[in-house]
């Protein structure tokens, strides 16, 4: 069955009511950072951006993003390697590893063999990856 070509869950931050809750924690907007990494993955891998660039200095990216004038989740400086981390690890687990942890040495080798493939089954990972995600972390409803 043919994936959809888009993600399951876009955070459009200005609209989306995790991050614009008062209420809103940090792990919340961490959630919808990695929505939006892989969302613009996406875009990324059309441009023919390699996988490991892709997955590397996501919350470098999503400051410049921000700065362009979209509104963009970004989480504080001392969080983006968890946000690097944990993106790796969805994609990982998108590509078939059941990991525990970022440590789990496989998790490289998983990378390394999602890389190789061709933009649109990397297109279809990363949207995997978002469907996966978003079922873990469901979005609240609207009140």
């Amino acid at each position: 069955m043919p994936r959809s070509t888009v993600s399951a869950w876009t955070c459009d931050y200005d609209a989306c009511p995790i991050c614009t809750a008062p209420e809103r924690d940090e792990m919340s907007m961490l959630r919808c950072a990695i929505l939006t990494l892989l969302d613009q993955g996406r875009w990324m891998a059309g441009d023919d951006i390699p996988l490991p660039d892709i997955l590397s200095a996501g919350g470098d990216y999503l400051n410049r993003l921000r700065g362009a004038g979209d509104g963009i989740p970004v989480p504080a400086t001392e969080h983006w390697a968890w946000l690097e981390a944990e993106l790796r690890l969805v994609v990982a687990r998108a590509a078939g590893l059941d990991a525990v942890s970022t440590l789990d040495p496989r998790i490289d080798d998983a990378l390394t063999t999602a890389a190789r493939l061709p933009e649109r089954r990397l297109v279809d990972l990363l949207d995997l990856a978002a469907e996966q995600f978003a079922e873990l972390n469901k979005q609240p409803r609207a009140a």
